[in-house]
């Protein structure tokens, strides 16, 4: 497996979040696709894509900690307010320990767009009707970057896939130019340190033996099927998983944490990506993760 860091540059508005597990189905979309069967038995096999969100380039989600974790050397009590508006960390002060140093970071602007549904055959709404609806749309006006851990034997495949869903956009609305973006392949700079605590930068499904002990935002995937198995019930099984920023404590230090599941219904089987890629970092008083 070899981890590859890209830095992503936006070139249109984003219908849909670029959480790593979308990413992932519509990579392995892009595959099936293309008669490609790689993914086939994903279910049954060690994961051999794993897939992180889009971050602010340089940083990575706070980790999800209890707040005394987040004291400043000889600080006795902590702004909490101040804390959560501060959702991102460099990488480097993450891994170092020096959580105190989380920051706010703008780098998106949500919004929502009034469209109004028309009949496609004489080009007004019907009859007296009128029929206006909001479209949630996401503006990043910074770059963003990415981590993906591949197998070394598809690392092309997988980087020309990802280019492929930039062009073509990624999410909701991508046949309407949301979504598009551009890559680049840099170095990775996470560090590889000794530390049985890691941080997800993914949703992650936390039945996995190796974890010990976790601290977690919980989050719900509602996910849809498209093209032909949309015809019928176009919705999957929610699944709760642990939001990106989750932490655990590992038994065996590993490069990725989580499991997967079926989360299709009846006769449509499907697969979600609840694997994350580690981020190992240290936890200097680990005192704070005994207190509320």
């Amino acid at each position: 497996m070899e981890l590859l860091t890209l830095k992503v540059t936006p070139l249109s508005h984003f219908g849909t979040l670029p959480k790593g597990d979308t990413i992932f189905g519509q990579i392995v979309a892009y595959l099936f696709l293309n008669k490609d069967t790689r993914f086939e038995n994903y279910l049954n096999e060690e994961p051999r894509l794993i897939v992180s969100d889009m971050m602010p380039y340089g940083y990575v989600y706070r980790p999800n900690l209890p707040m005394d974790c987040f004291k400043g050397d000889g600080e006795d009590e902590i702004d909490k307010k101040d804390i959560r508006k501060r959702k991102f960390i460099s990488l480097e002060n993450l891994q170092n320990g020096d959580l105190y140093l989380c920051e706010k970071v703008d780098f998106l602007d949500e919004f929502v767009t009034i469209k109004n549904s028309i009949n496609r055959t004489t080009f007004t709404t019907d009859g007296s009707d009128f029929a206006p609806y909001g479209v949630d749309e996401k503006v990043f006006f910074n770059t963003l970057w990415m981590f993906v851990l591949v197998e070394t034997s598809m690392k092309e495949k997988i980087l020309s896939t990802i280019k492929q869903i930039g062009i073509y956009g990624f999410g909701k609305d991508g046949n309407l130019g949301k979504g598009n973006f551009d890559i680049e392949l840099i170095d990775t700079p996470i560090e590889s340190i000794n530390s049985k605590y890691a941080m997800s930068i993914s949703p992650i499904i936390p039945k996995d033996k190796n974890i010990i002990n976790s601290w977690y935002e919980p989050f719900t995937r509602f996910g849809k099927y498209g093209l032909n198995n949309a015809h019928t019930n176009a919705f999957k099984k929610p699944i709760l998983m642990d939001d990106s920023g989750a932490v655990v404590k590992l038994n065996k230090t590993k490069p990725y944490f989580g499991s997967c599941l079926n989360n299709g219904v009846k006769d449509k089987p499907s697969f979600l990506q609840g694997y994350s890629i580690a981020i190992p970092f240290n936890i200097k008083d680990k005192l704070c993760l005994d207190t509320n």
